[in-house]
């Protein structure tokens, strides 16, 4: 085999590598979006439908935030009762506080859909009744990658 075969093995070889990178970043691309896109597409929303799922999106993310910034300074002092003398008092009090949290985060994904569904109409209840049964899923870690 010559230079210039070999090159060119080359050459087609980086062409094609770097055109499944893209094929890879562009599906990622598309991923991104998941449960937002999927309901959309569920529910068969119309443009002003969407303006206010992506208004309610962002309340329910600003929520979903505060409370995890809540819950983590929460198990930072639990944990940070590692360092000192079991205080079984201190350390219950600090998971009922993280358990209350926890059920916080629930109601607020709940509270969320209830929005959604208050957002369709009659005719795209039925589709939003057949999502109920995928909502947990959609929102699995395992499922999203």
């Amino acid at each position: 085999m010559n230079k210039f075969k070999f090159l060119k093995l080359i050459i087609i070889g980086l062409l094609l590598s770097n055109g499944i990178l893209l094929f890879m970043l562009f599906k990622e691309h598309i991923r991104r979006d998941g449960p937002k896109t999927i309901i959309i597409e569920k529910l068969h929303f119309d443009k002003e439908q969407i303006k206010n799922y992506e208004t309610y999106i962002q309340k329910h993310r600003k929520a979903i935030n505060n409370n995890e910034a809540i819950l983590n300074k929460l198990r930072g002092s639990l944990f940070e009762q590692l360092k000192y003398q079991q205080d079984t008092t201190k350390i219950d009090s600090l998971i009922s506080k993280i358990a209350m949290q926890q059920n916080l985060a629930e109601k607020i994904n709940y509270n969320h859909f209830l929005e959604i569904k208050r957002l369709c109409k009659p005719s795209q209840q039925k589709y939003f009744d057949e999502l109920t049964t995928e909502i947990a899923n959609l929102f699995s870690s395992k499922e999203r990658k």
